[in-house]
């Protein structure tokens, strides 16, 4: 009956968190990330008509996996909106809690988790808005990577040869994944591995058969995803005339630059990167010098949850000398996303940290209460915000223009810069979207539109326009692509914030190409 009721409460608290965050996080919102071109990418891509190789990765990079849009499109079909790839993203996302919780074992822990998960990635700005971010791998990451570990405990607890090979193809799948979505997972599954070793090994496991077996998964995946990789590269060079491929090597004139930028990165935001790992560090040190010298016999002492934040604080740690030592970061101008991943890690070795505190000192009685209040909190907050918030000015407009563009030229080719015609193409309606292609001077993330440019008769440019200005002159004539087009002397639509207008080919395009119109 206990037992019954405390499913009951996890449940309720996972679900009711759950319909909050798809209510309360969306796109463009106060509370979700900001709609931009990068967003629209995965949108566009879910979206697609055909599906080739170029698809394996999120179009023009080689760092972020696909996977999440080809299931997408192949479950959900093609016609997806921001706020419902958001919706998945947030479910996938909140699926963590459920490996996490069996992970802890402690009934009262994996209860806790099902309520802490969901808000260690849905509250803290700094991680939510790159958790929870469709232009951004790590809320996909972060569940796979949860459910990799899983698989991996699976393979060493495993009583039979059979047990063993179906949980060494879970994790083998999971891990697969967590690799595609980025190979920034390696050093986090390695560190969670060496847990995982450590604590089967202080259990009494004997015998380096089950201990290579648990590293298999993590070598399958790599050679896959390398592989994957490699194709990814030659496809791209062949179809598309250049293989993006991202280019990384050890900084070495940067890293105590680099060191001093990440530092200061982890102190930023209310709920720090720093001060969680420094708690993690904190009760490490204190649990040393009392228990460390009995070697294995003290590690076999320790509870699901300090398993827990051993391996979710080791995780956190292993992203940090990627992140010092890698060029990319610092040529992006160390942007907060990529602490992401590692905050979310920390945040979970703290949660676990504190919840088995919490079960070793304060009666199951008032832990059943505490969960029925949460559980009443969330209902109420449920009851008390039933509606999406509003959203933002900026996003507003660009929704506005996107729809009014899709009424006048459904299907136009869209060209301007990069941040308007990916943004504006995954704002609009399946039925009427864009064909979306920047400028020859910005980042190409559909270069398979510039073919169709090169035979198009006309196509739309779109300006963005300052708050209550008129539309400045644009070029009369310009050369894209190698074509040169004339436009029209006034814009054909006007929309608060944008101005759309009609560029005409100047030679007709070549006899028996396709040509697209507005």
């Amino acid at each position: 009956m206990r037992r019954g009721l405390a499913v009951c409460v996890a449940l309720g608290c996972w679900a009711l968190s759950l319909w909050l965050a798809l209510t309360w996080v969306r796109p463009g919102t106060a509370w979700g990330a900001e709609f931009s071109s990068d967003s629209a990418i995965p949108l566009l891509m879910a979206r697609a008509p055909h599906v080739d190789l170029f698809a394996a990765y999120y179009w023009g990079q080689d760092r972020f996996g696909a996977w999440p849009f080809l299931l997408a499109r192949y479950f959900g079909g093609r016609d997806w909106s921001a706020e419902g790839l958001q919706a998945l993203l947030i479910v996938v996302t909140w699926t963590a809690a459920f490996p996490l919780a069996r992970l802890a074992r402690t009934g009262v822990v994996a209860v806790g988790l099902c309520l802490c998960v969901p808000l260690l990635v849905g509250l803290p700005r700094e991680v939510r808005a790159h958790l929870l971010d469709i232009s951004q791998p790590y809320g996909w990451q972060f569940a796979v990577m949860a459910w990799s570990w899983l698989g991996m405990r699976g393979v060493l607890e495993a009583r039979t040869s059979r047990g063993a090979w179906g949980w060494g193809l879970a994790a083998t799948a999971f891990c697969g994944l967590a690799f595609w979505i980025s190979v920034s997972s390696l050093p986090s599954l390695v560190a969670l591995l060496g847990v995982e070793c450590l604590r089967a090994r202080a259990r009494g496991l004997a015998g380096w058969r089950r201990f290579a077996g648990a590293a298999v998964p993590l070598v399958v995946a790599g050679v896959f995803e390398r592989q994957l990789r490699r194709l990814y590269h030659r496809f791209a060079g062949r179809t598309q005339g250049h293989e993006f491929r991202t280019t990384v090597s050890v900084d070495w004139g940067h890293l105590l630059e680099n060191t001093r930028q990440v530092l200061s990165l982890m102190g930023a935001g209310p709920v720090p990167l720093g001060g969680a790992l420094l708690v993690l560090l904190g009760a490490g040190a204190a649990w040393w010098p009392r228990h460390g010298r009995r070697g294995l016999a003290a590690w076999a002492e320790l509870s699901g949850a300090a398993w827990l934040a051993l391996g979710g604080g080791l995780a956190s740690l292993a992203q940090l000398p990627l992140l010092v030592a890698v060029s990319h970061v610092r040529l992006n101008a160390y942007s907060p996303r990529y602490l992401a991943l590692a905050h979310a890690l920390a945040l979970l070795g703290v949660a676990a940290l504190v919840l088995g505190w919490l079960a070793s000192r304060i009666s199951e009685r008032v832990l059943r209460a505490a969960g029925a209040l949460a559980t009443v909190a969330l209902a109420g907050a449920v009851l008390r915000w039933p509606g999406p918030p509003e959203a933002r000015e900026v996003h507003a407009q660009a929704r506005d223009a996107a729809e009014a563009l899709g009424r006048v030229a459904p299907g136009t080719l869209l060209m301007g810069g990069y941040w308007d015609v990916y943004r504006l193409a995954g704002l609009q309606p399946l039925s009427a979207q864009a064909k979306p292609l920047p400028i020859p001077e910005d980042y190409q993330r559909t270069p398979f539109h510039i073919r169709a440019m090169k035979a198009a008769r006309e196509l739309s440019w779109i300006q963005r326009l300052e708050a209550g200005a008129e539309p400045d002159e644009v070029p009369l004539e310009q050369e894209l692509h190698d074509v040169a087009f004339r436009r029209d002397p006034e814009p054909y639509l006007r929309s608060p914030g944008y101005a759309f207008w009609r560029y005409v080919r100047e030679s007709p395009p070549p006899a028996g190409e396709a040509s697209p119109t507005r």
